[in-house]
């Protein structure tokens, strides 16, 4: 391909380094340079030969590759090669014409043969950029550095939302379903007591008073997790660790709910050991008991047992609530503690709950820098246990 005059110094003018020069120097190197053909697929240099001259496509394309993959595909009005100018460097990658291609070739012994005649530097505005590509080599590191770091916090946010996402649904299905539920009873029973009570016999009014009393309990056991639920997602709950003698916590939990397992004739027993001090939030653990001995009753059945019992681990001590109870698939043991997950299980008397006295358990433990596990066999038991640093 035979090119004119002004159209080698269009050509050389897309070489970066010669932005500065004359006109002079453009028409000089323009009488200077050749222009050779390629056909498709004819190799114009290849990785690891010497450099020594700088190309600018004139017609077709050119790919950058090292034998197997392609890097770029390069077309018309495009430079490549300027790195390997000088005679030192080597090339770093080879060149194929993808097509039928032309090329303009300026060497490195033209170049300095303008140096001389105009008395002017050329190669030193090449060595510039080369000198200073580990610079921006640097730079590139540092930038994708950022972008990396900028991605992780998005996914990081991104996970955040769909975790108050999950929080906000979870809480108006509480809302909307469960806490409705005992109030629902409440209102049926009472009605039926207020327009029918004449009608009834004792035991048939005992019932009814049982009823009330249950869904009573029921609604306040859940709107107390509730109200601790939602402080603890406001961060209104204040944290107030002192040294707390786990005994005296945990029997007196057991005082407590010794007459809801005596109702369902389910033996409640702790083994605490005396003296047993941690560091803790005293009202934190205090519900984190409350609620699996709770949880424990609902899916123990009449007769069954449930053992309260401590056990030190090296730094740790260890709280577990066994029972003999119903069981639970193990497939459901990762979701029990998570927001977003509903596993709500019917007790062995037809009771009911939201999950949620398990997911405040997790919360509260891991405020103490503690864990929350269960171990369990379908139609066997579970025990829940958690973990207090000493």
């Amino acid at each position: 391909m035979s090119l004119s005059l002004n159209s080698k110094i269009n050509l050389l003018k897309k070489l970066d380094f010669m932005l500065d020069q004359t006109e002079e120097v453009f028409q000089f190197l323009a009488q200077e340079v050749d222009v050779i053909d390629y056909t498709s697929g004819q190799v114009i240099f290849k990785k690891g030969e010497s450099g020594g001259a700088v190309y600018v496509i004139a017609k077709g394309c050119v790919q950058i590759h090292d034998q197997e993959h392609i890097f770029i595909e390069l077309e018309k009005d495009r430079c490549f090669g300027e790195y390997a100018l000088i005679d030192t460097e080597s090339r770093s990658a080879s060149a194929t014409a993808k097509n039928k291609t032309s090329l303009l070739i300026c060497t490195l012994k033209q170049l300095k043969k303008a140096e001389k005649k105009f008395d002017i530097k050329i190669i030193d505005s090449i060595l510039i950029p080369l000198q200073n590509l580990k610079e921006r080599m640097i730079v590139k590191d540092h930038l994708e550095e950022e972008l990396t770091r900028q991605k992780l916090m998005i996914e990081r946010q991104r996970k955040e939302l769909e975790l108050l996402n999950a929080t906000k649904d979870k809480f108006f299905s509480i809302i909307a379903h469960d806490l409705k539920n005992p109030f629902a009873s409440l209102i049926g029973a009472s009605d039926f007591l207020v327009n029918s009570s004449g009608e009834l016999s004792n035991e048939q009014l005992h019932n009814f008073h049982s009823i009330i009393n249950n869904s009573a309990r029921q609604g306040y056991r859940l709107l107390e997790n509730l109200l601790e639920w939602s402080r603890m997602q406001t961060g209104s709950i204040a944290w107030k660790p002192k040294q707390v003698d786990l005994w005296d916590l945990v029997n007196e939990v057991v005082n407590l709910l010794t007459g809801s397992a005596e109702q369902k004739q389910i033996s409640l027993e702790a083994k605490i050991d005396e003296n047993l001090i941690a560091y803790i939030d005293a009202n934190m653990i205090n519900t984190v008991v409350r609620n699996l001995i709770t949880n424990a009753i609902k899916f123990t059945p009449k007769g069954g047992k449930i053992i309260v019992e401590s056990k030190l681990l090296n730094d740790f001590i260890e709280i577990s609530v066994s029972d003999n109870g119903v069981g639970i698939d193990s497939d459901k043991i990762d979701k029990l503690f998570k927001i977003g997950e509903s596993v709500v299980g019917i007790g062995t008397e037809h009771e009911t709950g939201t999950g949620l006295g398990l997911i405040l358990c997790k919360e509260f433990v891991e405020q103490h820098k503690g864990q929350i596990y269960l171990k369990s066999e379908l139609g066997k038991g579970s025990i829940f246990a958690f973990t207090l640093p000493v």
